[in-house]
């Protein structure tokens, strides 16, 4: 046998057990994605398939995650009632601002903190951090809120949580992954730090900013407890108010006419509340597919060391 043969085997050999065990990899990582995207989707189908059942289907407990004996009327009875276009309106006016202040003023915040000649970096930092184990709590929020006048107004939702610490340390991050050359470039061109933020730093953060807003947006959405504490008017309350206001007490309560007493019982109490839970879960659903692109790179945020 000649040398090179001799020397090539435990070469081959080594190679080829890299190849199975990353093929072992692969396939592992497959049935475990598998898996979880069973375990997130199959509650969300067998919702689906309640909302769209007939009555006596539900009732016999033979609804899996399929519909059976197609029936929509839990629907229009939830559409029905301009109660839930108002508070769609609410809860995206909300929505909206909330991500605009949030996603600006923690950008404004974040990007002198990035700045290594900053005076103040360090102080304003230490505060930050300093809020991420203390807080005042609901009492002395509701206090203050009240004293302000913010109450019945979406400031009261928008503002409390609008900059919060930890979004501000990995847009910070996120702005140290971006080469000081620019800037300094930048500044010699005789642009002043908000041009520069403008111009420069937001355009090549488009990721940052569509993830981050992306978690704004349904952190407002599904906000309720919020809107319990502020909103007494109950032509402002957002959706998930109105979503909490049919699951903890009857439909007939919630909507108190006699829609469903004329569905001659083809409707059942499921029927409303799981279609209004659809409702609510649907426009965020549309929403992801836009900006999926992002959210992926958007993801790997905070691992620039920095």
């Amino acid at each position: 046998m000649n040398k090179m043969t001799v020397v090539n085997a435990p070469r081959r050999k080594v190679r080829n057990k890299i190849h199975i065990g990353g093929y072992t990899f692969d396939v592992v990582n497959a049935v475990f994605l598998i898996l979880f995207c069973a375990i997130v989707l199959l509650p969300f189908l067998r919702v689906l398939a309640i909302s769209l059942s007939s009555s006596r289907m539900i009732d016999r407990h033979m609804v899996g995650i399929w519909p059976r004996e197609l029936n929509v009327k839990g629907y229009e009875i939830v559409f029905s009632k301009t109660t839930i276009y108002r508070s769609y309106g609410w809860t995206l006016l909300y929505s909206l601002t909330y991500t605009a202040i949030s996603v600006s003023m923690t950008a404004c915040l974040a990007y002198p903190l990035s700045v290594s000649d900053f005076v103040l970096r360090k102080p304003i930092s230490i505060l930050l951090l300093i809020t991420m184990f203390f807080s005042g709590g609901t009492v002395p929020a509701y206090l203050l809120i009240r004293n302000l006048g913010l109450m019945d107004t979406l400031w009261a939702l928008v503002l409390p949580g609008a900059v919060g610490a930890w979004n501000t340390f990995l847009y910070r991050a996120f702005f140290k992954g971006i080469s000081h050359e620019i800037r300094e470039a930048a500044l010699i061109d005789g642009a002043g730090e908000l041009r520069i933020l403008l111009r420069i730093i937001v355009p090549l953060s488009k990721a940052l900013f569509a993830t981050f807003s992306l978690f704004a947006i349904v952190g407002m959405w599904n906000s309720y407890f919020a809107a319990m504490l502020y909103i007494k008017n109950p032509d402002r309350q957002p959706i998930q108010n109105i979503l909490r206001s049919i699951v903890y007490t009857s439909v007939t309560a919630t909507f108190s006419d006699a829609s469903i007493a004329m569905t001659n019982g083809s409707v059942n109490t499921l029927n409303v509340q799981y279609a209004c839970l659809v409702a609510t879960i649907a426009p965020l659903l549309l929403i992801y597919p836009f900006i999926q692109k992002y959210f992926e790179q958007g993801m790997q945020v905070g691992a620039v060391k920095g």
